[in-house]
């Protein structure tokens, strides 16, 4: 099942960032020390001013149905030359290793493209964003109707 977050998530999601970090091709990220407060209030404004998706697995699929076992999250940016244009960006997007067999990456995909259709249609946004690590799968985008806009890179040794 894929819906919206609540407060009551914020733990798991907590959670989960702490594995999305350690997953990282980049060693600063690693082995995160999140300020408890902080982060609480930001996920709170994603919620107001994005969207916050969590995956839960089908009850045939685990014997824990409820436990989140992947999330999406995504705020509204504003261009920093242009603050009128306003993005939806995504910033995490995480499924643990065990449910990645199964579609529910696909499915947190596609709630995504759905809130943000719903947020260009309200003019709330003028697009939105998905951002793929290097190792992520080889997942064509761009067969899905994703854009090439551009590529982040970090300078040494990663």
């Amino acid at each position: 099942m894929i819906r919206s977050a609540t407060l009551q998530d914020f733990d798991r999601i907590m959670e989960l960032m702490i594995n999305f970090a350690n997953h990282s091709p980049w060693a600063p990220h690693h082995n995160p020390m999140y300020n408890d407060h902080y982060v609480r209030n930001l996920l709170t404004s994603f919620l107001t001013q994005g969207c916050i998706l969590v995956a839960q697995p089908q009850s045939n699929q685990t014997p824990q149905p409820d436990q989140i076992q992947g999330m999406l999250i995504a705020t509204t940016v504003s261009d920093p030359w242009l603050p009128h244009v306003k993005t939806l960006k995504e910033l995490a997007w995480w499924v643990e290793p065990e449910y990645r067999h199964t579609s529910m990456g696909y499915r947190l995909l596609q709630k995504y493209i759905e809130c943000g259709k719903k947020m260009v249609e309200k003019n709330m946004v003028h697009g939105f964003t998905l951002t793929n690590m290097s190792i992520s799968p080889d997942f064509d985008l761009e067969k899905r109707g994703w854009n090439k806009v551009e590529t982040n890179y970090v300078y040494g040794d990663v």
